[in-house]
């Protein structure tokens, strides 16, 4: 999918659709990350078969969300790029790394996901697999050294990670959502100057 036909669906509509089928799924970041510019948050993300998915953006209406929609026509009309690189902050203090646009709406993605699911439904699937093995290893009793291999290289592996997938996703999430929060707040920035001096009084009008 180019973008002019991704910039042409967030036009300042209320509501805009994506059906994305076989590799066009990969450009699902990119267009979060150009809807994001432009003003529009994913509202969902949806599976209506096993080979596509569908991204449903909304627009927001909030102040900050139309500043940044604003700063993304002006840059496009002074040539500049679709898509900003951002600075972002390291662990080391004083230090930045470039992110790109699509790496945080990658991050954004991820953090709505888990707002929404959580961590039970992975963890509970890891768990799933984890019995398999263990009823594998049950079947092969007669084969010591296979149901041997099976225990050591699968089952009990798997169930600890399934033990461990809630904490370490929500270590995930808190240092993601504290990223997109910053990244959020330093997109806006202070608001542009006038453009020209106020004549006397008018900055008293309502």
């Amino acid at each position: 999918m180019k973008d002019p036909e991704i910039l042409s669906r967030f036009d300042g509509r209320g509501r805009a659709e994506f059906l994305l089928g076989g590799l066009e799924g990969r450009h699902s970041d990119r267009i979060t990350a150009i809807g994001f510019e432009f003003g529009y948050d994913l509202q969902a993300t949806e599976m209506p078969s096993k080979s596509a998915v569908r991204l449903v953006f909304v627009r927001n209406d909030s102040p900050p969300a139309r500043q940044r929609a604003q700063q993304a026509q002006d840059r496009l009309r002074a040539g500049g790029p679709l898509l900003p690189t951002w600075d972002a902050p390291t662990a080391q203090p004083g230090t930045t790394r470039p992110v790109t646009a699509e790496e945080m709406a990658s991050a954004r993605r991820g953090v709505t996901a888990y707002e929404t699911n959580g961590a039970k439904r992975f963890a509970f699937f890891v768990a799933l697999l984890s019995l398999g093995c263990f009823v594998v290893a049950g079947v092969l009793r007669d084969r010591p050294g296979a149901a041997l291999a099976v225990l050591v290289i699968f089952a009990v592996p798997l169930a600890a990670i399934a033990t461990l997938i809630p904490r370490w996703m929500k270590r995930w999430y808190e240092k993601n959502r504290r990223l997109v929060d910053l990244y959020d707040q330093q997109r806006i920035g202070p608001p542009p100057p006038p453009s020209g001096p106020l004549h006397p009084g008018e900055g008293r009008r309502r």
